[in-house]
């Protein structure tokens, strides 16, 4: 089994208590024999028999690149900067692919899917104009958006979550949401 990482369960803690999803799982793969399909984060909402699935990626670090190595193929993103950027924007899109089969086939009769990509800090310049490129690339290809969730944005996010925590005593059974409300219930003397 794959352990959780810090960034998915701060995902998961905005999908539980923001979003209100009522399921939020972790790294979540398709049973699928020779797929190596994997989910960050799964959230699931059911409103007045209306159900929307959250299928989020997560990459958290925080050095403002996301992952190394070299493009297996040629592809939109061979136009964005090193190999290393390419690499990164056709990883993340061919994850946004799998995610995509997989939560349209487990939850086929979803009324509707949301995509996100959150990542605390992605180099402004080849990486943020080649992730404009992919959710445009992403939308064509399957008719839904992937909302990116990076920098300032999930500045904002985690932010609220923090808000939330500050005002809330309850228990979400959400790992980062419990730590946010130890750092914002803390006292001096």
């Amino acid at each position: 089994m794959i352990q959780t990482q810090i960034g998915e369960v701060i995902v998961g803690a905005y999908l539980r208590v923001i979003n209100d999803c009522e399921l939020v799982s972790y790294n979540q793969r398709s049973k699928e024999a020779g797929r190596q399909m994997e989910l960050d984060v799964l959230g699931v909402k059911s409103t007045n028999g209306k159900q929307t699935v959250y299928a989020c990626g997560v990459v958290t670090h925080i050095r403002g690149s996301l992952y190394s190595g070299s493009p297996d193929e040629e592809g939109w993103w061979s136009k964005y900067g090193n190999t290393s950027y390419q690499h990164s924007l056709e990883c993340i899109f061919h994850k946004f692919e799998e995610d995509y089969d997989l939560v349209t086939s487990v939850f086929d009769d979803a009324e509707e899917y949301k995509f996100h990509f959150w990542s605390p800090y992605v180099s402004e310049g080849h990486l943020t104009d080649g992730l404009e490129e992919m959710t445009q690339q992403f939308e064509n290809d399957y008719d839904e958006s992937i909302e990116l969730i990076i920098n300032g944005e999930y500045t904002k996010r985690v932010r609220e979550l923090r808000e939330r925590a500050s005002e809330n005593k309850n228990g979400y059974d959400e790992l980062a949401f419990r730590f946010f409300q130890i750092l914002e219930h803390m006292r001096e003397g």
